[in-house]
């Protein structure tokens, strides 16, 4: 798989110059634009950042012959705080989300 090029369809897909991919990530600008003029792989760490802030999840990355889910600024926001809280919290939020009767399938 080519990750700087799916990286920069998606990048440019949001109107995203790498700039403001920096800015939004997290990443040093020039660390991110050595990434994309070389062509280097980010690290892991990276790619997650800039996965997170694209509004994709890895596995969608990943997964070439689906179309990635765009998440809004809400949902992005609401996921990265679900992440920062500790693992116990983390097991309540899902456990009363996932009791909401109308969410149920």
């Amino acid at each position: 798989m080519d990750v700087i090029g799916r990286l920069n369809d998606l990048r440019l897909k949001r109107n995203m110059s790498v700039y403001r991919l920096a800015e939004l990530s997290g990443i040093n600008q020039s660390t991110l634009a050595n990434t994309f003029s070389r062509g280097t792989s980010p690290s892991l760490k990276h790619l997650e950042m800039m996965c997170e802030t694209l509004g994709v999840t890895l596995s969608q990355f990943f997964a070439e012959d689906e179309v990635p889910m765009r998440l809004t600024r809400e949902e992005s926001e609401l996921i990265a705080n679900f992440r920062r809280l500790p693992e116990e919290l983390r097991r309540a939020v899902a456990e009363i989300v996932n009791t909401v009767p109308s969410l149920r399938s």
